[in-house]
C-alpha cells in the first residue's frame, strides 16, 4: 500500500471521528445556570440567567424560593429570567431548567444558591451604655444602633412618622447614630421602626423597638407655720442634675427667704406671713439627673383663708395656709395643717407621687 493511500485513509478516519464527536456534542445538550450551584451571599438584585449549548433548546424553567414556586418570564434571546422576583435576604433559591438537543435528547439542570444574610440590629446603646430591658431613656438621648454588617443607608421613624436619617459611622459602617436633635416626649413610650440597607444589598424593613421615656420633673410639697416662722418644703420626683441651677431659677415674693436646695428637695424658711396677703414661688426651670425637666415654669401661690372649724371651737378667726399651683401641670402642694389630705389631692397633683406627702 502506497504512502499516499495510507494518508488518505488516516485523514478520512480523523474526519469521521471529528464528525462523530460533533454529532455526539450536538446530541447531548448542556446548560449553564447563573448563579451557580452552591453560590452564597448573592445580592438581591443580581439577575438569574440560563444559557444552553448550540442548537439545544430550553424547555421547562422553574424557580423556587424557600421551596415556594415563583412566577417568571424567560427571555429566549438573552437567557435571562427577566422578572424581578423580589427575593429576600437569607432565602434559598433553586433554579431548574430542562434542555433538549436537535435529536430529542433531554437533560435537566439544577442550581441552588442562597441570597445575602439579612440585616440585624445586634445592639442598641443609649448615651454610651447598652440599653437594658425596661430602661427609661432621657428625652434627648444619643441612640447608637449596631448592625451585623456594613450599611449603605439607615433611618428610623417614630410612631409611624417621617423617617429620620441615621448617621452611619464612616470608620465603622456597621454602626449608625440617632443624634439627640430628636427630642422624645417625656412619659411616652414611642415605637421606633428601624430601616436599613447593607452594602451587600441586604435590607432590614421591620426592626422595631419600644423605648420608655422618663416622666417630666415635677414637685409636691407642704407649708407649715409655727413658732413665728413659715417653712415650705418642695420635693422633686427625681434628684436634681444641678443644685446651683435650680437655686438660681427660683423666684419668690416671700419675705426674707432662706432657701436651701438639696439632692431632691427645696426648703424655704421665712418669718410668719401676713394672712391677708398672697405670696408666690416660681421655678422657671429645673432638670433631673435622669434627663427629665420641667415642661413649663412652675408657679405656686401661698394664700390664706378662714378656717371655720377653728373659728367655731375658739371663737376667733383661725386661718390655714395653702400652697396652690398655676400655669403648669408639673407640680402641686398640700395644706399647712394637713386638713386638705382628707379630701384627696388638689387639682394637678402628679399621679407618680403619694398623697398626702410622706
Amino acid at each position: 500500500m502506497s504512502k499516499e493511500i495510507l494518508k488518505k485513509i488516516i485523514a478520512g478516519s480523523i474526519a469521521s471521528a471529528a464528525a462523530a464527536a460533533i454529532c455526539f456534542w450536538l446530541a447531548i445538550p448542556t446548560a449553564t445556570i447563573s448563579p451557580a450551584q452552591g453560590d452564597a451571599a448573592i445580592p438581591l438584585g443580581q439577575p438569574i440567567s440560563i444559557s444552553s449549548s448550540p442548537l439545544a433548546s430550553i424547555g421547562k424553567v422553574a424557580v423556587y424560593a424557600d421551596d415556594q414556586p415563583l412566577a417568571l418570564e424567560y427571555n429566549l434571546g438573552t437567557g435571562d429570567l427577566s422578572r424581578d422576583f423580589g427575593l429576600k435576604p437569607g432565602q434559598s433559591v433553586r433554579v431548574e431548567a430542562k434542555v433538549a438537543s436537535v435529536i430529542g435528547v433531554t437533560r435537566e439542570f439544577v442550581s441552588t444558591f442562597t441570597t445575602v444574610e439579612p440585616v440585624l440590629v445586634a445592639d442598641v446603646s443609649v448615651d454610651g451604655r447598652r440599653l437594658a430591658p425596661g430602661q427609661k431613656i432621657a428625652p434627648q438621648s444619643t441612640l447608637v444602633f449596631s448592625f451585623n454588617k456594613p450599611l449603605s443607608e439607615a433611618s428610623v421613624s417614630l410612631d409611624g412618622g417621617e423617617a429620620i436619617d441615621l448617621q452611619i459611622d464612616p470608620e465603622n459602617p456597621a454602626r449608625a447614630t440617632l443624634a439627640p436633635m430628636v427630642s422624645f416626649k417625656q412619659g411616652a413610650t414611642p415605637l421606633l421602626k428601624v430601616m436599613a440597607t447593607a452594602v451587600d444589598s441586604a435590607t432590614l424593613d421591620s426592626g422595631e423597638l419600644r423605648a420608655g421615656v422618663v416622666k417630666p420633673l415635677s414637685f409636691y410639697g407642704k407649708a407649715d407655720t409655727s413658732d413665728g416662722q413659715t417653712q415650705i418644703e418642695l420635693d422633686a420626683t427625681t434628684a436634681f442634675a444641678d443644685l446651683a441651677a435650680v437655686r438660681s431659677a427660683l423666684e419668690t415674693t416671700l419675705p426674707d427667704p432662706e432657701i436651701t436646695v438639696e439632692n431632691q428637695k427645696i426648703m424655704i424658711t421665712c418669718p410668719a406671713l401676713d394672712t391677708s396677703s398672697e405670696y408666690s414661688i416660681r421655678i422657671t426651670r429645673a432638670e433631673g439627673a435622669d434627663g427629665s425637666f420641667l415642661e413649663a415654669p412652675l408657679a405656686m401661690t401661698i394664700s390664706f383663708k378662714a378656717d371655720p372649724s377653728q373659728a367655731t371651737s375658739t371663737g376667733t378667726g383661725g386661718y390655714r395656709g395653702y400652697v396652690y399651683t398655676s400655669g403648669s401641670s408639673s407640680g402641686s402642694a398640700a395644706g399647712a395643717s394637713g386638713g386638705a389630705a382628707e379630701s384627696g389631692p388638689p387639682p394637678g397633683w402628679p399621679s407618680c407621687c403619694p398623697w398626702p406627702p410622706q
